[in-house]
């Protein structure tokens, strides 16, 4: 499996406006780095660029190009600018491959960067993970591949829509030792990347470890952030009981549906 993996470096080019248009870059030379892509991408204008990578089995704490990368800029007129004068451009000897990426992130960037520090910060507590923002064409396997070089796993579960195949968008990984939890955790939480979106990670808790505590939490911080916004809560809470379904863990008990998981026998 190819999943689009990334580590971003700690220091960032900020780009101001709120919105940022991503580039998916393809058949990338393996030792060109973020600084090379961005100086390559920063012809057309300002913008930032990171190079996804992977954990090199064989070196402890060395990280390994896959091949692909990601180029943000903060409009769709230097995105398409992009693509008119860099498609095909050669970049240390290899022919650039590029098209528009799913990700389009709209929000404030210091508030979610608050957020992910705080989530960051948040004590271990258990041996298992929240996975948030995961892309719909990611499969469980993918989640498991992504987690499973750190250490033996309990189960991954990725709950699913109801009446639907397709799973909601986050899942829960559970490691078989709280230590190989945090090493995970530590290295994938800053910045990873799985099909162009930002994975969020957060330790679960009773809070957050079902599909019903994160109805509750999610309409708690709703109702904190909104005062005076009472239809759009009403929306929200509405979307949330459409969440509802039955919830299946690798030990079979249920009161949500699950994505299969083939986790819990680990190969």
């Amino acid at each position: 499996t190819e999943s689009l993996v990334e580590e971003e470096q700690e220091q960032e080019p900020v780009i101001q406006e709120d919105e940022v248009f991503t580039l998916f870059v393809k058949n990338l030379n393996f030792d060109t780095t973020d600084e090379d892509l961005e100086k390559h991408f920063s012809s057309i204008g300002s913008c930032r660029a990171y190079v996804a990578k992977k954990k090199d089995l064989k070196r402890s704490g060395q990280l390994l190009s896959m091949g692909y990368g990601f180029v943000e800029y903060s409009s769709v007129k230097l995105l398409e600018e992009a693509l008119k004068q860099l498609q095909n451009s050669e970049l240390q000897g290899h022919t650039l491959e590029l098209k528009r990426s799913e990700r389009t992130m709209k929000s404030n960037p210091q508030a979610k960067s608050n957020k992910r520090k705080r989530q960051i910060e948040k004590e271990q507590q258990t041996s298992k993970i929240l996975v948030k923002n995961i892309p719909f064409q990611a499969n469980i396997k993918e989640i498991r591949e992504l987690f499973r070089v750190f250490g033996e796993l309990k189960f991954v579960r990725l709950p699913k829509k109801v009446d639907d195949e397709r799973h909601r968008g986050f899942g829960f990984v559970d490691f078989m030792s709280k230590n190989d939890a945090k090493n995970a955790f530590d290295a994938l939480c800053h910045s990873t990347h799985l099909y162009g979106r930002r994975l969020v990670l957060e330790w679960a808790d009773e809070e957050n470890d079902t599909v019903e505590g994160l109805r509750r939490k999610t309409a708690a911080e709703f109702d904190l952030s909104s005062s005076g916004k009472r239809s759009k809560r009403s929306e929200l809470l509405g979307e949330l009981r459409k969440m509802g379904g039955n919830e299946q863990t690798s030990e079979g008990k249920s009161n949500n549906t699950m994505a299969d998981d083939d986790d819990h026998n680990d190969e």
